[in-house]
């Protein structure tokens, strides 16, 4: 069926009700939840079925996202730029067409990012899509698992797909197929995550259809519009929150490129009036030859993301949000990069630190809503290598939540995920039945939140005995420039990948002369290394002298702060024998160190 004939108008009919409207509004929602529960359950990758990495949607014949889920944050309205690119390319669905896709040029996040999109129809009429678009562990490329950080070139990368229809009216074209998977390592495991993805929009089409059968087409297409006004009109009411102005914000986006050079620096012009924002990225650095680019529909959900945050968390994301918010960011730049810079690593730090240069410009306008800088690094490391005993290769990927700032009424959130990230932390159980690992420690990082006022999150340190020959790739960043604090709050600790053989903990470029710490490639490391994994603390919000003497005694009681560290960042003494804040020495001591510090 061809679009232009889907798109035709519904018949008229009476204004929903708000009850009719709401109910389907959140049948939709319902659906979209239910696509997550059928991926989680069918998948074959523990990135799927336990990280959960992937999100879904729903779209309209027009390409207007109608619902969304939770999912990943870097997804946030992203999904918009492909099926909107797919409605370009091709003019006319069959039921049971499915297009596959991850070319993040014109429109995916980054190549491990497939999106799967179907056609949904009623009888022989075409009403909307349905899209997964999720993490393959593996999908070709320079070094296994992706995230190499010593790529030159998006081709060093991965696989690069056009939308493609991988099923033809319900038929698979093997030749598609038989191309990618003569590519990329684990195919048996990739193909099980795509019929995954497919298995999860049949249920949306399937749901759809019951919907349907039951208010009939022309209310549920109302339905998908009553969707969008009600989105529209709940960020029209929050944006009034915010003053109608012009603010810039720009600070390091990436403090190293894996070759030497570095730092770069996003630029953001953030231009409030009544009726939208614009978010204006010019002024940036341009794109470069190495993985430090952040593709643009993963740059849109960065910017996306920390405005529904401080404006309204609650608001259903759809299109009529998206539209809402105008992003501008000249070609070539960072946050637009075209071929051939490389984007493997746009949904991970990238994401997260354009995420934060929005939050740095909104301090300026809603203080009390933002939070201090985060860990912000998924720490995306990828192991490959082969297991004799299972006479087959394997190949893992760890990224892993840390510390989050703090913000004017609380503590950052220890162990969390970052704001452009909403995965689940993998079971260490499931990994050691799968892969050749051994867990020696998984926990929080003393003295790692940044002091403040409000005190931020702590990181998380993960340590894996190597029980193979393994080969190492990474890509991360904040190893060396740490989470900074807010309004005066002390900054969090950096990230960290380590070694540990013979009893030495070194880094990576201690150990093998790497120019980065944070960004190599196929680095081969030894059976008995110990790999130490620490995603770094939150930063801290306010000066650390006027947390309550109280709060501090609670972190030293709990191991979240050392007694050292408590006199010197936040000048408390604590009682040894009541483990309790000693009043009057705390009070001598704040004195003398705020002394110390005058100018």
């Amino acid at each position: 069926m061809s679009i232009a004939s889907a798109r035709r108008a519904p018949q008229k009919s009476e204004t929903l009700d708000p009850f009719t409207a709401e109910i389907l509004r959140n049948y939709l929602v319902s659906t979209v939840k239910e696509m997550v529960t059928t991926t989680v359950r069918t998948a074959y990758s523990t990135c799927f079925s336990e990280g959960e990495d992937f999100t879904c949607g729903l779209f309209d014949c027009d390409g207007n996202m109608i619902a969304q889920a939770a999912g990943i944050t870097v997804h946030s309205g992203g999904l918009t730029l492909p099926v909107r690119h797919f409605l370009e390319k091709f003019d006319q669905f069959a039921p049971g067409d499915v297009i596959i896709h991850n070319d993040p040029y014109t429109g995916a996040t980054h190549q491990a990012d497939g999106a799967i999109f179907r056609p949904m129809f009623y009888k022989d009429r075409l009403v909307g899509f349905a899209i997964n678009r999720g993490h393959w562990t593996d999908i070709g490329g320079m070094a296994p698992g992706g995230w190499a950080g010593t790529a030159r070139h998006i081709v060093q990368e991965a696989l690069r797909l056009p939308a493609t229809k991988l099923y033809t009216a319900g038929v698979l074209n093997p030749e598609i197929r038989d191309i990618i998977e003569h590519n990329i390592r684990f195919s048996r495991q990739w193909w099980g995550d795509v019929q995954a993805q497919i298995a999860s929009n049949i249920t949306a089409e399937r749901r759809l259809r019951a919907l349907i059968e039951k208010y009939g087409l022309d209310v549920v297409l109302h339905g998908f519009q009553a969707a969008l006004d009600y989105s529209r009109r709940c960020f029209l009411k929050a944006m009034e929150a915010m003053p109608n102005t012009s603010v810039t914000a720009s600070d390091v986006y990436m403090e190293d490129d894996g070759f030497g050079g570095g730092p770069y620096r996003v630029q953001v012009t953030i231009t409030k009036t009544p009726e939208k924002i614009l978010v204006d990225y010019t002024g940036s650095d341009p794109q470069a030859l190495a993985t430090v680019n952040c593709s643009e529909s993963v740059a849109r959900a960065a910017t996306y993301t920390p405005l529904i945050a401080v404006l309204d968390p609650d608001v259903p994301l759809n299109q009529g949000v998206i539209d809402l918010i105008e992003y501008r960011a000249p070609k070539g730049c960072l946050v637009n990069p075209v071929y051939p810079a490389p984007c493997f690593v746009s949904t991970a730090d990238p994401a997260d630190r354009v995420s934060e240069i929005m939050q740095l410009a909104l301090s300026t306008l809603l203080p009390e809503r933002v939070i201090a800088g985060s860990y912000a690094t998924g720490n995306n490391l990828t192991a490959g290598g082969y297991d004799p005993a299972r006479q087959e290769d394997f190949v893992w990927y760890i990224f892993e939540s840390g510390g989050c700032g703090a913000r004017a009424t609380k503590d950052g959130n220890s162990a969390e995920w970052h704001i452009m990230s909403n995965c689940k932390n993998e079971s260490m159980e499931v990994w050691e039945q799968r892969y050749p690992v051994r867990f020696l420690r998984y926990e929080l990082v003393q003295d790692s939140g940044g002091a403040g006022k409000w005190r931020g999150g702590l990181g998380v340190t993960r340590h894996l005995e190597l029980l193979l020959p393994t080969v190492l790739t990474a890509n991360a960043d904040r190893h060396v420039l740490p989470p900074p604090g807010l309004f005066g709050g002390r900054d969090g600790l950096a990230n960290r990948f380590a070694i540990i053989r013979d009893g030495r903990d070194r880094t990576f470029k201690e150990l093998f002369g790497t120019p980065s710490p944070s960004k190599f490639s196929n680095i081969a490391v030894e059976t008995g290394d110990v790999l130490a994994v620490t995603q770094g603390g939150g930063g801290g919000y306010r000066d650390p002298m006027e947390r309550d003497p109280s709060f501090v005694a609670s972190d030293v009681r709990n191991g979240y702060v050392s007694h050292d560290r408590a006199r010197t960042d936040y000048g408390v003494v604590i009682d040894p024998s009541s483990g309790k804040a000693d009043s009057l020495a705390t009070g001598r001591l704040r004195e003398e160190l705020r002394t110390a510090h005058q100018p």
